[in-house]
């Protein structure tokens, strides 16, 4: 093919995946419908059932926003008895199919998430065997293992970095990885991560009137002028749900703890708010359209987790314009957390620290500051509309190199 030929067409980007994500869903509905300079395929080696999808969070769903509408894709294969999802098992889905359905997308750049899973790994192998360049985006922040281990962890990394020509960078943490392992300026574009803004603004929307935002906390349980503490994601031992309690339980009255989600920590965290007499309610796992108007009706939301590789809940609060307050283990901290003006941040584990930082936000409030506007502000650079401009970027740059 001659450049011009090259030059008149649409890149052809092809996104493999192991399975639909609610989060990228939207973003490739974007791309379709907006961007011109890409025609996008999607490869997902399976669509888990509603159990396989409910992993962790302790009940069976599917995300409500339609994951599979609004752009082109392709199933591998159903799903299985025995498929794990999750990134914490590379073998837990292993579909070598992947490779032929890349080549036969015939793409000029292939996007590749990781290689957490041998799925992955073989989409991988196969574009390096036949020629075809592949984008990284993924969300690893730099944590250098202690000991010895960080040995073999560096030689891995740094070799399976080797398999990518270009690289999409969602943030901070996840520049500093990649420069940690030197790969050069020229080849990192930034694609932020995000979420689809205008819905959860738009979902936010009825919650903005005091009619609105009073019928919301009394479905839920919030007394009308309680300080509202959200917390939104699966209810397990990194997350650290228990420490809002904890945190609640030293602000004293008014205040109520809104615990939305499912998982293996919900009991304790039940336990301990009676423990502590702590207000607290408890809605269960909340689907994606359901989650603007909680947002919204909450006073701040907090994500204290252990860990957290970047926490997109964190954007979805911002975009109704709810602020949060989240430990230095989450990585989107250092793009998306201003304190003062988007929330604040607090040392993992730090509950005179988290409550500190909360009684200043309700201090804040009580004195009638308003943080939406600057909340909707920040999260605004973290949009479809900047993550498209680093997915183009970076698949004309490879296109220059191949021509």
């Amino acid at each position: 093919m001659s450049n011009i030929e090259r030059a008149e067409r649409p890149l052809r980007v092809t996104f493999a995946m192991t399975h639909p994500v609610q989060y990228y869903s939207p973003w490739f509905r974007f791309i379709n419908e907006s961007c011109p300079e890409i025609e996008l395929t999607v490869i997902y080696a399976t669509v888990p059932t509603a159990g396989q999808q409910g992993v962790g969070f302790g009940v069976s769903f599917e995300w409500d926003t339609a994951p599979l509408d609004g752009y082109d894709f392709e199933t591998l294969r159903p799903s299985r008895s025995g498929d794990y999802l999750h990134s914490d098992r590379f073998f837990g889905l292993d579909v070598p199919e992947i490779g032929r359905a890349i080549r036969e997308s015939r793409p000029d750049a292939v996007v590749v998430p990781g290689w957490y899973s041998s799925t992955l790994v073989r989409a991988l192998v196969s574009c390096r065997t036949h020629g075809i360049p592949t984008i990284y985006r993924g969300d690893t922040p730099l944590r250098i293992p202690n000991g010895l281990s960080s040995i073999p962890w560096t030689m891995r990394t740094r070799a399976m970095l080797r398999l990518f020509r270009s690289f999409l960078t969602v943030g901070t943490r996840n520049r500093e990885y990649l420069e940690h392992f030197r790969i050069p300026d020229r080849r990192i574009h930034f694609s932020p991560h995000c979420v689809d803004n205008e819905f959860f603004a738009r979902c936010a929307e009825p919650v903005r009137s005091a009619a609105g935002r009073a019928g919301v906390r009394a479905r839920l349980g919030i007394p009308a002028e309680d300080f509202a503490i959200l917390f939104v994601g699966k209810i397990d031992v990194n997350k650290r749900a228990s420490d809002i309690i904890s945190a609640a339980a030293r602000l004293g009255e008014g205040v109520t703890a809104v615990i939305v989600g499912k998982g293996p920590e919900d009991d304790r965290c039940r336990t301990e708010a009676t423990r502590l007499g702590v207000q607290a309610v408890f809605p269960g796992f909340v689907n994606q359209s359901g989650l603007g108007e909680i947002y919204a009706a909450a006073d701040v939301c907090v994500l204290p987790s252990a860990t957290e590789t970047w926490g997109l809940v964190v954007n979805e609060s911002l975009a109704t314009g709810t602020p949060c307050v989240v430990s230095d283990g989450v990585g989107c901290a250092p793009d998306l957390i201003r304190s003062g003006v988007t929330g604040d941040i607090f040392p993992v584990a730090d509950i005179p620290a988290l409550t500190a930082a909360l009684g200043r936000i309700r201090d804040e409030k009580s004195r009638g500051h308003d943080f939406a506007g600057d909340c909707r502000r920040v999260v605004s650079r973290y949009s479809f509309d900047v993550a498209t401009d680093g997915l183009v970027e970076a698949a004309r740059s490879l296109a220059r190199r191949i021509q």
